[in-house]
């Protein structure tokens, strides 16, 4: 791998909102939209969204134009100009009636009370948690894209952005694993203090697996880190969840014997490798940076 490999690497994630800038024809009846105890009476054009990875995955639509409101986790670049509405769980209801929102998008992370209130203004609550595999990411992109486009256009506009994230990161992919080059990695955060991973059927294992490397943690039972699986597979890499996490393993025991805490660990924020829009390319970029650095040091 060389400068050819680089080449592609970057030309692939140079990807910008025009590339999914997708068109459809619409056919039959866009409206009502029902998903799940959703149902939405006619195309909204104002929507507040609550949850960082839903405006992720609403932007890779190219429905992001509809937001009028975010909650303060809402943090992407670009974002920052729409209106704070406040918390994630806890938004301001009065806020969120004043900017006219049809739509609140929002994780199970929003109070019922809240949820309750804002539905008593009349506006719809739908609400959608992280995806954990590719079907179902999939199925989440045509489901958010019908409320936001219609049954047809709408779903359709889901569909093809799902497939074009895909597909770029499986390209990426498979230039990676192009050359005969064998990396272990793993990713690692803390929760309660618990020493946790990304294993099978989650999508930080996904994103782990579009790196062509191998996750050493990919076929165990539990996210929980048993350490002496861990000392006993020494990855190449480990990516972690915080700085307190690289601390938290440079001062077990066990742990801080790990070769690649040396110089081969990094930080990659949780809330990050967990996006599954835009996002996710600039994580996977980040990843490969970092497993191969040779085929991207700076020419």
């Amino acid at each position: 791998m060389g400068k050819k490999f680089l080449a592609v690497i970057l030309a692939l994630l140079m990807i910008t909102t025009s590339a999914f800038g997708l068109t459809s024809c619409s056919q039959g009846s866009e409206y009502p939209v029902t998903v799940g105890s959703v149902t939405v009476g006619a195309e909204p054009n104002s929507i507040v969204i609550l949850s960082k990875n839903l405006a992720d995955i609403i932007s890779c639509m190219g429905y992001d134009i509809k937001m009028t409101g975010r909650s303060d986790a809402v943090t992407q670049k670009g974002f920052q100009v729409v209106p704070s509405v406040g918390d994630e769980s806890t938004p301001d209801v009065e806020a969120i009636a004043k900017i006219g929102a049809q739509i609140v998008f929002a994780e199970s992370n929003l109070d019922p009370a809240v949820k309750e209130q804002i539905e008593e203004k009349g506006i719809t609550v739908a609400i959608f948690d992280d995806a954990q595999t590719l079907k179902q990411l999939k199925s989440m992109y045509e489901k958010i894209g019908s409320i936001l486009g219609g049954n047809i256009t709408g779903k359709s506009q889901g569909a093809e952005a799902s497939k074009e994230l895909f597909d770029t990161m499986k390209e990426v992919k498979d230039a990676v694993i192009a050359e005969p080059v064998v990396k272990t990695i793993c990713y690692v955060y803390l929760e309660d203090d618990i020493l946790k991973t990304m294993n099978t059927g989650s999508w930080g294992s996904a994103m782990l697996n579009y790196t062509g490397a191998t996750n050493v943690f990919k076929q165990a039972e539990s996210n929980i880190v048993d350490n002496k699986t861990f000392l006993l597979s020494n990855p190449d890499c480990i990516f972690c969840g915080s700085e307190e996490t690289v601390e938290y393993l440079k001062n077990s025991i066990e742990l801080r014997e790990l070769d690649a805490l040396s110089e081969n660990t990094f930080v990659v924020p949780y809330e990050d490798i967990t996006m599954q829009g835009y996002t996710a390319l600039e994580v996977l970029k980040t990843l490969l940076t970092n497993i191969y650095p040779e085929q991207f040091r700076e020419q």
